[in-house]
């Protein structure tokens, strides 16, 4: 289990599940987050995919004032997030299961949000 913080966000989109085997709540459709992420156990940044469950969306953005905008089937920043909701975001802790690598992103299962 590793423990990451969002410090940024790419894109969000529905994910097709085919061939991903999760752990949490398998039944449930996930949405699929690109964005930059603290690794807590190494303190580094890097770009990863975080797989999370609408609910969990929520729980990481709520009251933070981020406007996500819908274009061909994929969610993006209206506009930059400002330093406050990095940080607000960032604050958000996140347990995840590391899945693997998928290219050059590392990618993460969401299993709870705190």
């Amino acid at each position: 289990m590793a423990e990451i913080h969002i410090t940024d966000i790419e894109y969000i989109e529905i994910n097709s599940q085919e061939g991903l085997d999760f752990k949490y709540k398998p039944e449930v459709p996930k949405l699929k987050l690109v964005g930059t992420f603290l690794l807590a156990e190494s303190e580094d940044e890097e770009v990863g995919v975080l797989f999370l469950t609408q609910k969990q969306l929520n729980q990481i953005t709520a009251g933070k004032d981020i406007d996500l905008k819908l274009t061909d089937d994929r969610w993006t920043l209206g506009k930059p997030m400002t330093k406050e909701q990095v940080k607000k975001v960032g604050l958000v802790d996140i347990d995840a299961e590391f899945m693997g690598v998928a290219g050059e992103y590392k990618c993460f299962e969401a299993v709870k949000i705190s």
